[in-house]
């Protein structure tokens, strides 16, 4: 049997097959490819075209990419890793609409994913034929292609061949190349930014370099995450200001678990549930998925399980499917990778881990195409499979496609080992009969224009600009910091702890202690007419409901209202020192603007309540705030922006020591007199981020030049 270190065709002749990978990509996509097309599900409009509008306006302003003000009051964007500031893709793109240019972004990764799984292919010795259907079965898989709309997912799971093929060109050649390749890439899953995704695809690497006993692999695999320490610092310090800062429920954890055994209908006839073939079932049908394809199935019982690693990537396949059944599953296996396995317990979506599975039955049947090219013999075992598959089918319930299908992969496996090159096509036709109605794509000049008619009512910058949003769940969410504006709501897995338990303390009149987290937390609302909603400082209010007052102006179903608000920056001369769990009742209070709840007491005393003195000439930036404040005797100056490390003010030039205010937000003891107040945010943890990043680095060098030297004498792969 041939195994990796088996000479391959001509370095000439891979070029064809990386072209023919990419050209499969936008085949598929071609609706995407077309110019002027956008991905528009929910994600997209809600989130992700929103995220990317921001940053363009950010950049436009010439402002550094630090902070954002247009969701849940503000938070670090730094930390919000779904952004994808580090990926070099988001720059390349920038310059496009911002639907479009998302979309693209998704097009360019998808390429690099199958790209990336022929030249992995290619390391592991097998030929173009056999690593282009592999590329376009993991780049096209359905798992793939019905979460594109998880904009993050392929911009993660494009790095995993890379990684993959680092190991195994290291195991094959010794060559230092190949270790840069693995850390890199191992870093590059990370910048994707779904970190269930780069965990799954940074342990899969680390398994397998453990597999092939290459310490330096293993080494290279670490380096690769310590190269992305600029974006993981900051994201897991916003973590732990965020909903999950108090940890999960293992009930929160096992949501969208694959129900019970008739998840199996679903891995041979994927838009079949319950005996309706356009799919009605317990959960959306992209968290359900696990369908290999009907041809990878097939190919599964001819895999050289023998060959390096193949076992491995057997039992991956089989762990991430046992493990999509949650609480569920055999022996609750879920459950105790949730225990004990480090950092698997801050995911949910157990069903997630198929895309893992999808990775490894793709490595098995392009292994298992290669030998029944070499074995012809083998093409019985074929013909067994999809008669063992058709008669799954017609168990789980008749579906007419599919049983054609695998009477079409039963008369191509009879001539397979003279045409392999027809296993591309019918995978190919399969996934897109079965992708249903993945991925949503509209025109993208349509994109974007939520609330854009309510501008004239918004002041210009620098001026205050907040403006709160009550409105269903969809594209008009988040679209404060699309237009440039300041936001209060949100839909996002980063907004602040405080803040949501702000919102919750307008519906249940006082603060919960912290508590971990039982249900999402992605969409929450106030109560717009709380005594405690002026504390938001937004003197705007956009709804789709009708209130008891008359609207300053409507765009169809939106209505714009004023809302009581208290100036963005004011004097107070009163305060009151409470703990977390305390400040609820004092908040009343405090939203009128008469006194302070501070959260440690300061050493000048407090006064009487009285009316709150608003600054003057206030001036928000991105990153920045000031403020021309007034202050008829010595007082508190309170800045309502959310309280957060990395801010850092000064009074006249002086620095001044910020403290939390009003449960989340800011204050500084002033003088009487007249002050120039300056607020500044900096990521306290990008600079330790890019030390650890250039350390990792460092350290790469030596392993490699190491590695270099030892292997001037030749390189010998093990057996």
């Amino acid at each position: 049997m041939k195994d990796a270190g088996a000479r391959g065709p001509r370095p000439e002749a891979w070029l064809p097959a990386y072209t023919a990978a990419a050209l499969l990509v936008l085949a598929f996509h071609y609706r995407l490819a077309l110019p002027g097309r956008a991905l528009v599900a929910n994600d997209f409009r809600a989130l992700f075209i929103p995220l990317r509008a921001g940053l363009q306006n950010t950049l436009k302003a010439g402002e550094w990419p630090f902070w954002q003000r247009g969701m849940f009051f503000g938070y670090p964007l730094l930390g919000d890793i779904q952004v994808q500031l580090f990926n070099p893709l988001t720059w390349l793109t920038l310059p496009l609409d911002p639907a479009r240019g998302v979309t693209v972004q998704s097009l360019i990764e998808l390429c690099l994913c199958a790209c990336g799984t022929v030249f992995w292919m290619k390391q592991r010795g097998l030929r173009p034929i056999e690593s282009v259907f592999a590329g376009a079965a993991f780049a096209l898989c359905l798992k793939e292609t019905v979460h594109l709309h998880h904009w993050t997912f392929a911009a993660s799971t494009c790095a995993w061949p890379w990684m993959l093929a680092g190991l195994d060109g290291f195991a094959t050649s010794g060559r230092a190349r190949f270790l840069w390749l693995t850390a890199l890439a191992t870093c590059g899953t990370w910048v994707g930014a779904s970190p269930q995704m780069a965990y799954f695809g940074t342990g899969l690497a680390f398994l397998y370099a453990l597999f092939l006993r290459r310490p330096r692999a293993v080494a290279a695999v670490v380096l690769g995450v310590a190269l992305a320490a600029p974006l993981l610092w900051p994201a897991i310090e916003l973590n732990s200001f965020g909903p999950r800062g108090a940890g999960i429920t293992y009930r929160f954890a096992a949501s969208w678990s694959w129900p019970d055994r008739r998840a199996w209908i679903a891995m041979l006839l994927p838009r079949y549930w319950g005996g309706r073939p356009d799919f009605h079932g317990p959960m959306n049908y992209w968290e359900l998925q696990g369908y290999f394809g009907l041809v990878p199935m097939a190919l599964l019982p001819v895999a050289p399980l023998r060959k390096r690693g193949l076992w491995l990537f057997a039992a991956v396949a089989i762990l991430g499917i046992w493990t999509s059944f949650g609480d569920n599953g055999w022996l609750r296996l879920h459950y105790w990778l949730f225990r004990f396995l480090p950092g698997f317990g801050g995911f949910r979506n157990p069903t997630r881990a198929l895309m893992l599975s999808m990775l490894c039955v793709t490595v098995l049947a392009a292994e298992g195409l290669s030998r029944l090219r070499d074995e012809p013999v083998l093409r019985f075992r074929v013909l067994v499979a999809a008669g063992v598959l058709a008669l799954g089918v017609v168990y789980a319930g008749p579906a007419t496609f599919a049983l054609l299908l695998l009477a079409c992969i039963a008369m191509w496996g009879v001539v397979s080992h003279r045409w392999a090159l027809v296993a591309i096509p019918l995978a190919l036709f399969d996934v897109a009969y079965q992708t249903w109605d993945s991925p949503e794509i509209g025109p993208a000049a349509a994109e974007n224009h939520a609330l854009e008619r309510l501008s004239s009512f918004v002041p210009a910058p620098p001026r205050p600009r907040r403006v709160a949003v009550l409105l269903d769940w969809g594209e008009m969410n988040n679209a404060t910091y699309a237009r440039g504006w300041e936001g209060v709501t949100g839909y996002a897995p980063s907004p602040l702890q405080r803040v949501l338990r702000l919102f919750e303390a307008t519906w249940i009149g006082r603060i919960r202690p912290p508590y971990k987290l039982y249900e999402d937390e992605n969409f929450p609302r106030f109560r717009p007419d709380s005594p405690i909603t002026p504390l938001f400082g937004a003197p705007l209010l956009a709804a789709n409901r009708d209130a008891n007052i008359a609207p300053l102006t409507r765009d169809g179903d939106v209505r714009l209202y004023e809302l009581p608000a208290l100036p963005r920056v004011f004097f107070t001369r009163s305060w009151q020192a409470a703990i977390d769990e305390q400040s609820g009742t004092l908040l009343p209070q405090a939203a009128t603007g008469a006194m302070v709840v501070l959260s440690e007491p300061i050493e000048q005393p407090p006064g009487p309540a009285k009316a709150p003195v608003p600054a003057e000439q206030i001036e928000v930036r991105t990153n920045s705030l000031r403020a021309m404040i007034d202050g008829p005797e010595d007082g508190i100056a309170v800045i309502l922006d959310p309280w957060f490390p990395g801010w850092r003010a000064t009074v006249d030039g002086v620095p001044a020591r910020l403290q939390r205010a009003d449960y989340a937000f800011m204050a500084l003891p002033i003088r009487k007199g007249k002050h120039v107040l300056d607020l500044v945010y900096f990521p306290d943890r990008l600079l330790p981020g890019i030390g650890v990043a250039i350390v990792a680095l460092a350290l790469l060098f030596l392993l490699a030049h190491r590695v270099d030297t030892r292997s001037t004498g030749g390189y010998f792969p093990p057996p």
